[in-house]
């Protein structure tokens, strides 16, 4: 008799639906409770990367000025919210400077993320375009610049990035 009611508990293990859609509700519930944690994470990421972007292309220009003997600029563009690197091409018939895109793996412009505004620039002003750059010189030195971004999605959410010294080091500051 014992083997008959073994063997009738060992076949008929398992779960019912009802226990299956408790689970499945269980991880639901729990899933929808993290996922803002996730894309505030996520957001807070791109902010990051795209500060650290800006500051890689700045010293980028620093480096490649240095190396090749040749000026570079960073040009921003304050209506659209990018930036993009230039490198001195030569003089034209009036010996005014030309810059041409540089090649660079970021590509020739870089937009910052929608949330992410250039909301002060304190840079020279081309005179042609009005756009504001950063020169980077062939001797290691760098204009003295000031750039204020803001996080849209967060009030009073500044960052400064400043260029200073002869040596055009760059500093940023979290304004909270």
């Amino acid at each position: 008799m014992i083997k008959g009611s073994l063997k009738r508990t060992a076949c008929c293990r398992g779960f019912t639906l009802l226990e299956l859609l408790v689970v499945v509700a269980l991880i639901g519930t729990i899933s929808l409770s993290v996922m803002p944690v996730f894309i505030s994470a996520m957001n807070g990421i791109q902010l990051r990367n795209a500060r650290n972007d800006l500051i890689a292309a700045i010293r980028f220009a620093q480096e490649m000025a240095v190396r090749e003997s040749v000026e570079y600029r960073i040009y921003f563009n304050t209506e659209e919210h990018s930036y993009r690197i230039m490198r001195l091409s030569g003089l034209n018939e009036k010996d005014e400077k030309q810059f041409e895109i540089a090649e660079t793996l970021l590509g020739e412009k870089q937009v910052l993320p929608q949330y992410l505004e250039i909301e002060r620039i304190k840079a020279r002003k081309a005179p042609s375009s009005q756009e504001k750059y950063i020169a980077c010189l062939p001797n290691g030195s760098s204009d003295v610049s000031e750039i204020l971004l803001r996080d849209t999605r967060v009030r009073g959410n500044h960052f400064k990035i400043s260029v200073e010294g002869p040596l055009g080091q760059v500093e940023i500051k979290d304004l909270r």
